[in-house]
């Protein structure tokens, strides 16, 4: 029986499939790399697989220790994690998103039986890995986006409750120096509604950096509980403070608070 096979079909396609599952890994795990570790891990990964299929001696044994390998080096040269627990997190994902990908195109299989030899095609394979990448890209943003995303409750002198619109700021790590405990930027507009005459007791001065300014002071105040409800679930955080912000924390006017990621921890 004689195939004909394009190496360089096969590279193409191991290449751009390998660019999505590392680029799907950096969207949905704890893990980060720079622009050229992604393309040069899908490289390097494309590469072994290629060499796997031309192996002459060896067998399946032999071809199964190279993909391992070169699995090892792809996640390796992209991650820069070699060894531990971050390592086993990502070779999960990556293997979840392998067969989700190939699910996606088992299932145009499926729906098509017709169109089995076009959607088999290097260029059929490829806009299908492309669109699932983009669905899935575009889901994740989406929830990432709705866990930023909060409804907060404010509880003044009198005990009524303000409710604001928030966001859950992950570059947020402002603490009160002397307990530790996490701080959450609330516009000064807001504060005057809360406590339109004497602030509480308790007052703290609280550094911050941000960018566009190196470094800063603000006044924060100590609060018993606020409540948070992202998702529609609703969560109390407790023994908290409070930073004023003098000026709009959102130019559209989206949010009016920014919360500490660790508030909602506790």
């Amino acid at each position: 029986m004689y195939y004909e096979v394009y190496l360089d079909s096969i590279f193409l396609i191991c290449f751009c499939m390998n660019r999505y599952l590392l680029g799907l890994a950096v969207l949905c795990l704890p893990c980060t790399a720079t622009h050229v570790r992604l393309w040069a891990g899908a490289a390097v990964g494309a590469m072994g697989e290629l060499l796997s299929l031309l192996i002459p001696v060896g067998g399946m044994p032999l071809r199964l220790a190279l993909l391992a390998v070169t699995l090892y080096g792809m996640e390796g040269i992209t991650f820069r994690c070699w060894w531990g627990r971050g390592l086993v997190k990502i070779t999960e994902g990556l293997c979840v998103f392998f067969f989700l990908l190939g699910g996606v195109l088992k299932l145009f299989l499926r729906l098509l039986p017709g169109k089995a030899d076009w959607l088999t095609g290097s260029a059929a394979v490829l806009l299908l890995g492309a669109g699932c990448y983009e669905g899935i890209r575009l889901l994740v943003l989406r929830r990432q986006r709705d866990r930023e995303n909060c409804k907060v409750t404010l509880y003044g002198a009198d005990g009524r409750g303000i409710q604001v619109e928030g966001l859950v700021d992950t570059g947020n790590s402002l603490t009160e120096p002397i307990s530790g405990r996490p701080v959450a930027v609330l516009e000064q507009s807001v504060w005057e509604q809360l406590y339109p005459g004497q602030p509480p007791s308790g007052m703290r001065v609280i550094p911050y950096h941000s960018v566009g300014k190196s470094s800063g002071i603000l006044t924060g105040y100590p609060m018993k509980d606020m409540e948070v409800e992202i998702g529609g679930i609703r969560q109390k955080c407790r023994d908290i403070y409070i930073a004023i912000w003098q000026e709009r924390l959102s130019e559209a006017g989206g949010y009016h608070i920014l919360l500490q990621p660790a508030m909602l921890e506790d």
